[in-house]
């Protein structure tokens, strides 16, 4: 089986450890940028910063096992590495870096609407063009084009996210509550 953590290059504890410093700069400084605001005319809706809290202490947990097993001189088998790589650390580091700006993020100034994932891919609409919204379990799906397309969706978890509803109600949109709530 070959050697992941342990023996005396360390790679992958030191790229994670880079990793997770670098986020946690990136995290802090993207605190100091936040502002609250009930404006309705123009906010973003973006991860909270909890998010990046929880990937915090996920990273410590990984990075304080990584460095256990190499204390103990221990070698974690590949397949135990992969599963760990894939339930703990992916999820971990997005959660840290969720909260920082351009990861996932709804612009919204004035009737235009921006939508940014990754950085990259940016969706761009108009609050006039909404047909309507959909509470579900975890947030509002929001439909255009007489309600054929479902165009985005606004996490109910994401700082301000109370102010993309009232402007829907303030917009005269219809907001549709599934049976129950």
């Amino acid at each position: 089986m070959p050697r992941i953590v342990g023996g005396k290059s360390m790679l992958f504890l030191r790229i994670l450890i880079v990793a997770f410093i670098v986020t946690g700069i990136m995290d802090l400084l993207a605190k100091k940028s936040r502002k609250k605001t009930g404006a309705l005319k123009k906010f973003v809706v973006r991860a909270p910063l909890d998010f990046a809290g929880l990937g915090t202490i996920v990273m410590i947990i990984v990075i304080g096992a990584l460095v256990f097993a190499q204390v103990e001189n221990q070698d974690i088998p590949l397949p135990i590495m992969v599963i760990f790589i894939l339930v703990v650390i992916i999820p971990g580091f997005l959660l840290m870096v969720a909260p920082i700006k351009g990861v996932w993020d709804i612009i919204v100034d004035g009737d235009d609407i921006t939508v940014v994932k990754a950085f990259i891919f940016k969706r761009h609409w108009k609050f006039s063009d909404i047909s309507y919204g959909k509470v579900t379990r975890g947030g509002m799906k929001i439909y255009v084009e007489g309600g054929k397309k479902k165009a985005f969706f606004v996490d109910g978890m994401c700082e301000h996210f109370s102010n993309f509803m009232k402007r829907m109600e303030k917009e005269g949109k219809n907001i549709i509550y599934p049976e129950g709530m």
